[in-house]
């Protein structure tokens, strides 16, 4: 039942632009407009759902998160929420300057009909995203506390899948259309497949425990960075690493009241108090 909304609410919020442009006639700039508030409040709901998880459901991966990458050392020095922030936030506001000079370079030119942005269909239309985001992130505070801190990990990757595509339909389609001239079908188009990869989004990720075989075939024949080391033993140390980073990030986050920090519920060993005894120790005997 929650994924059937889910799946409903995420239709309904990119159904919201995309009748825009092809029902109401919106304009490039009222459109992009209604897609990066859409992007700026979906990345701030993602945000709650992290900061709520970490409050309710403390994991270590929250405060020494662990990404999936080879420099996991570096990764480790944020949180999740930090991170997913700064960079969501960050392309947000490239998106915003970007979309801003960009329409103002094509309403300089004359060309309101494809920059110009309708106000009240923007707001209108940001006002029933923001609902249907609402209702979306009210369905997940019900359950967050039960969720695994991958689950939640998953929600913040997918947030950041949103933003880039919103940049790359910023850069491909209205730049293209502003530079070549070409007719409005052209960001129609980029108006469907954003849509088509948001509803991509509901299916289950595949993650098949070892690699299809014609592909090994191919990935064998080419030249390896690890001589001597197959595709399928690379594979199968990749989801070993996997697996461990997962376990790791997954361990109860519990602080110590000096300060320091404790994983799992377990109490460090605290090292014996051996300067008492250093100093109790009698200094060698003088034989006469």
């Amino acid at each position: 039942m929650t994924r059937f909304f889910h799946g409903l609410t995420l239709f309904s919020v990119n159904a919201v632009p995309a009748l825009g442009w092809f029902v109401e006639e919106w304009s490039a700039g009222t459109t992009l407009a209604v897609y990066w508030f859409e992007n700026v409040a979906a990345c701030l709901f993602v945000a709650i759902r992290i900061a709520i998880h970490q409050r309710l459901s403390p994991r270590r991966g929250h405060f020494r998160y662990q990404a999936p990458s080879r420099d996991r050392r570096a990764s480790q020095t944020t949180t999740l929420l930090s991170g997913f922030l700064v960079t969501s936030l960050v392309f947000s506001v490239a998106h915003g300057l970007f979309l801003g000079f960009i329409l103002f370079m094509l309403n300089h030119k004359g060309d309101r009909s494809l920059a110009g942005v309708e106000w009240h269909s923007a707001a209108v239309g940001c006002v029933i995203v923001l609902v249907f985001l609402l209702a979306d992130l009210c369905v997940d505070l019900v359950r967050v506390r039960r969720w695994s801190f991958l689950q939640i990990e998953q929600t913040a990757n997918r947030g950041l899948g949103r933003v880039v595509v919103v940049h790359l339909t910023l850069i491909f389609g209205l730049l293209g259309v502003a530079i070549t001239g070409a007719s409005t079908t052209l960001f129609g188009i980029f108006v469907v497949l954003k849509t088509m990869y948001s509803l991509s989004l509901l299916l289950p990720q595949w993650e098949p425990t070892t690699p299809p075989a014609w592909l090994s075939r191919v990935l064998n024949r080419l030249p390896n960075v690890h001589p001597g080391e197959s595709f399928e033993d690379s594979w199968a140390k990749d989801r070993v690493e996997e697996a461990e980073r997962r376990e790791r990030n997954e361990q109860p986050w519990t602080p110590n009241p000096d300060g320091g920090e404790r994983f799992g519920g377990a109490t460090p060993a605290k090292p014996e108090a051996t300067g008492r005894r250093r100093g109790r120790r009698s200094s060698p005997s003088v034989r006469r």
